[in-house]
């Protein structure tokens, strides 16, 4: 959970403190060494302390809290190692006996026995691998007299089978679910799991039972055993986030303080990235399991809810796999050490993530769940037509992504839609000027000076729309430099400039590369040296964006020698392009097209009065723009739009048939998810009024290199025409391949490289130490 409230604060601290008085990683070698399954006292005191009850209506003896209180107990278990079955003996069981106890007094003693401490019990339902449905029980109770015979097979996969004091079985009486409690001996064959617990089979076939061992029978017993997986499949997937964060953590410890080559070496560039990829699938994985979550709590029908929790516990798993071996990686020799508890988080991961569904049977069955659904996720396309005079502003989020498609759909120019280049305003001057009559060009500006005066999380929806619907990008730099104007100009500057954007009288370009100072900009060298009232420009900018169509360019140039920080000394400048001195040079990108510009300077003479905010301290001008950048840049739209595409190719191709391409397409399909997810939580913060700081840069990052990922399965999938540049046609059907793959390999680059953003999260988040000596 993102956000705690105080009962949940409370929760969490008992969790910790519970791990200081008892070690786990003790614990749990000590079990192992011993060849116990598990330690009595210490379950009663997680009993004392109600972990097992917080489902449990206040009526039937328990805390009667929420779901989120359940995962958040079972993510600090799994951040701690307690090797004990909360999730399969707590509440697992507890949650197949709660719907019983309200009608059957047998069922109610049992629980109160459970939630107690006095008994560890365990579901049974389970009858060969790879059979994970309830529907897939075939094991049969059969009236005997006035008690009952099971026949069938064996209950498998039990966790802690041979500890435990009874179970809970699932059988059918001639079709009709129905659960007993078995407390007599049973055979039980147990296999040990690497994690130093194990599983068992329970063999009751043939068993006789006494009348009261039914609990209880009927659509309701099949409806309660199957929440209860489910909601354990939900809980495993909240712990596995937190063995992976252990690990992560430490990780992050163990090589921070490790020297080599006289350096820590956590400073070494090729382990912070490395540290960094474990931090994001952490992030994701708790991303995808918070939406999990919020789906569970929400009032809808399973096929909404089991895509999302088939996601959750699919991330969890890999992520705890993938962390938990790098982190054996990064801790060299040691890693292999047992006395290092680096080991028993990959053991405990494995064993985990192996129960109730491998990661990939439940990107399977996630991707079954998507098929049959075709509406996961999907918002409230209804239309929405708003009046002229009304503030769209004031709408609710879903009501203003409404108002904004529905008048994109009837006023963009349909045969401008999914435009194969990057548009000039000449190419789109008619849509432009549509948003400005409608006085909707400018989100983020105010109102009062022309624009919407959207909040942060409207602005992304705006974007996202404009996106979905295959819109154009306007040549939208005039307005960047509108808002900064607002923030950082002269009143003169904003009143000139801005009502020229508006109107399109004036594009606009941003000057910051240059051949040597791309990602690392403040190492710019293009210089301005003051004489009189103009500063004298002369230098070179790069990859200047729709630089040949622009009529000004704002720019950072150097002012003064930088003394220590290489940000000082620069200042943000604005620059009339048609000054003398001048030079402007198309580049053809990798589509053979002029989207970026040289732009060369010689002796250009510019006003003092251009310059925005003060003499040489332009870069936190500038630096309160990029910061807003990385959000929009992990959008999942561009995902979407290339998913959509390989979705079509897939189709033309019958390659869901094809079991290796139908699990790399369940992954795609999830790592886009996943990217929605985290962004969610971040237009969450932005809705509650909060300000971004750089953990976003990985949103940038992930959004990135899915697309890329996509794109590089269109070009496979794509087969004898993966190097045409012309749509692909198969069977009718047409998918944009070459466009979407070239297109990908770019903003993966701009912005800063998804390497300085590994930096960044690195220093600012993981705060690794530098290398520098």
């Amino acid at each position: 959970m993102t956000h705690l409230d105080e009962t949940q604060t409370m929760l969490r601290d008992s969790v910790q403190a519970f791990h200081e008085r008892y070690p786990a990683p003790a614990r749990a070698r000590r079990l192992r060494d011993q060849a116990i399954p598990f330690d009595r006292s210490i379950w009663q005191a997680m009993a004392e302390a109600g972990w097992s009850g917080v489902l449990v209506p206040e009526s039937l003896g328990g805390h009667g809290l929420g779901v989120a209180e359940a995962m958040l107990i079972a993510s600090e278990l799994g951040r701690g190692l307690a090797p004990e079955p909360y999730v399969a003996c707590g509440l697992m069981v507890v949650q197949a006996l709660v719907p019983m106890a309200e009608h059957s007094a047998s069922a109610r003693a049992l629980l109160e026995q459970v939630l107690s401490g006095q008994t560890l019990a365990a579901l049974a339902w389970q009858e060969a691998a790879g059979e994970l449905s309830i529907d897939d029980v075939r094991m049969r109770a059969v009236r005997q007299g006035e008690g009952w015979q099971l026949q069938g097979a064996v209950k498998c996969f039990v966790p802690l089978a041979d500890a435990a004091d009874g179970f809970l079985v699932y059988a059918l009486d001639d079709g009709k679910p129905v659960l007993f409690w078995i407390a007599q001996p049973t055979t039980v064959r147990t296999t040990r799991t690497i994690d130093g617990l194990n599983f068992g089979e329970v063999d009751v076939a043939g068993l006789t039972l006494p009348a009261d061992a039914l609990l209880a029978s009927g659509p309701a017993v099949r409806d309660a055993v199957a929440q209860a997986i489910e909601l354990a499949r939900l809980a495993s997937a909240f712990e596995l986030v937190g063995v992976a964060e252990r690990a992560l953590d430490a990780t992050v410890a163990y090589t921070s303080q490790r020297v080599q080559f006289g350096k820590p070496i956590a400073s070494f560039q090729a382990l912070q990235h490395r540290m960094v990829d474990m931090w994001m699938q952490c992030q994701l994985s708790r991303a995808s399991a918070e939406n999990a979550l919020l789906d569970w709590a929400r009032p809808v029908d399973d096929a909404m809810r089991m895509p999302s929790l088939r996601a959750a516990r699919a991330r969890a798993g890999a992520t705890a796999l993938l962390v938990g071996k790098s982190a054996i990686h990064l801790h060299g020799g040691m890693g292999i050490a047992d006395e290092t508890d680096i080991g028993l988080c990959l053991k405990r991961a494995l064993a985990l993530s192996a129960w109730l569904g491998n990661p990939l049977w439940q990107r399977g069955q996630f991707l079954d769940e998507l098929m049959k659904t075709g509406r996961v996720g999907q918002s409230d396309n209804s239309p929405l037509v708003v009046a002229d005079d009304l503030d769209v502003a004031e709408l609710s989020d879903e009501e203003f992504r409404r108002a904004m498609a529905t008048w994109i759909a009837a006023n963009y120019p349909p045969e401008k839609r999914f435009m194969k280049k990057r548009a000039y305003y000449a190419d789109i001057a008619d849509w432009y000027q549509a948003l400005s009559k409608k006085g909707w060009l400018a989100p983020s500006w105010p109102k009062s000076a022309g624009g919407m005066g959207l909040s942060a999380s409207k602005q992304v929806i705006y974007a996202e729309e404009i996106a979905r619907h295959g819109c154009a990008r306007i040549p939208d730099h005039g307005l960047a430099i509108g808002k900064l104007l607002l923030m950082h100009g002269s009143p003169e500057q904003i009143n000139y400039h801005l009502p020229r954007v508006l109107s399109g009288e004036i594009m606009w370009c941003q000057g910051y590369s240059e051949p040597n100072a791309g990602s690392d900009l403040a190492s710019l060298r293009t210089r301005a040296e003051r004489d009189g009232e103009f500063l004298v420009v002369n230098g070179q900018k790069t990859w200047t964006t729709l630089g040949p169509g622009a009529d000004w360019m704002f720019a950072l140039v150097r002012t003064s020698k930088a003394e220590g920080a290489k940000q000082r000394g620069i200042t943000f400048l604005l620059i009339d392009l048609k000054t003398p001195g001048v030079k402007v040079r198309p580049i053809v990108n990798l589509k053979g097209e002029g989207e970026f510009s040289e732009v060369f300077f010689d002796n250009v003479r510019v006003p003092v009065a251009n310059v925005v905010g003060r003499i040489d301290d332009g870069w936190s001008v500038a630096n309160s723009f990029l910061r807003e950048e990385r959000i929009f840049f992990g959008t999942p739209r561009q995902c979407e739009y290339a998913l959509a595409q390989l979705d079509r190719l897939a189709e033309a191709t019958n390659a869901l048939a094809q079991g290796d391409f139908r699990d790399r397409y369940a992954q795609l399909v999830l790592d886009v998810r996943d990217l929605k997810s985290a962004f969610e939580l971040f237009m969450g913060r932005l809705r509650g009024g909060e300000e971004l700081g750089p953990e976003v840069s990985y949103l940038k990052v992930w959004g990135t290199e899915t697309y890329q990922r996509i794109t590089d399965e269109l070009v496979q999938l794509a087969g004898d025409h993966g190097g045409q540049i012309d749509d692909v046609v198969i069977d009718g059907i047409a998918a944009d391949v070459m466009n979407q793959y070239l297109d990908s390999r770019m903003p993966a680059i701009f912005g800063g490289s998804n390497e300085i953003q590994r930096n960044i999260l690195a220093k600012q988040i993981l705060a690794l130490p530098s290398g520098r000596t």
